[in-house]
């Protein structure tokens, strides 16, 4: 009776110990997961620039959500027009307004993207008479981190992802 007394603590033992480490063991995996996604978050959040190509009427509303979102401080954002559209060169992540630009110009934003650099495009005056010519679009869609959005709501959403996909060094 002793032994098998003996052998069923030691069983138990020996489980607890197993679900004990296991605890321990999700926990951190978790957190070793998790930390550096929110890690690129904040410091996406904090230091990173977003450049927003819009006339200034659109421009003004943009930055509002922004800011108002709370993803984006005031400061953060730059603002650029048609006439300066070699400043996407240095940019890092774009937030396009493409009715404040013709296809032409879309297409130089296009030519002079940084291909680590994310590029949001907001079209929000999508229906089937007015679309994005087929040659923008594929334009658009070969380039790598580049999402079309044709609802505010998705935009702050979609500024997020590509925040979050274009926020680390490359190795």
């Amino acid at each position: 009776m002793e032994a098998i007394k003996a052998f069923l603590e030691l069983v138990g033992l020996i489980t607890t110990l197993i679900a004990v480490l296991a605890f321990f063991s999700a926990v951190i995996s978790g957190i070793l997961g998790i930390s550096p996604l929110l890690y690129r978050l904040g410091l996406g959040r904090w230091r990173r620039k977003i450049t927003v190509l819009a006339d200034s009427d659109n421009f003004a509303s943009i930055r509002d959500d922004l800011v108002s979102s709370g993803v984006f401080r005031a400061k953060n954002i730059d603002h650029v027009t048609s006439k300066g559209l070699a400043k996407v060169k240095e940019s890092n992540l774009l937030l396009v307004d493409y009715g404040s630009f013709t296809d032409k110009n879309m297409k130089t934003i296009i030519r002079n993207k940084k291909s680590s650099a994310g590029m949001v495009v907001y079209f929000p005056d999508f229906s089937p008479t007015n679309r994005v010519p087929d040659d923008v679009m594929k334009l658009i869609n070969d380039e790598p981190h580049s999402v079309l959005v044709n609802f505010r709501g998705r935009l702050i959403n979609d500024i997020l992802i590509t925040l979050l996909s274009t926020s680390y060094d490359k190795r």
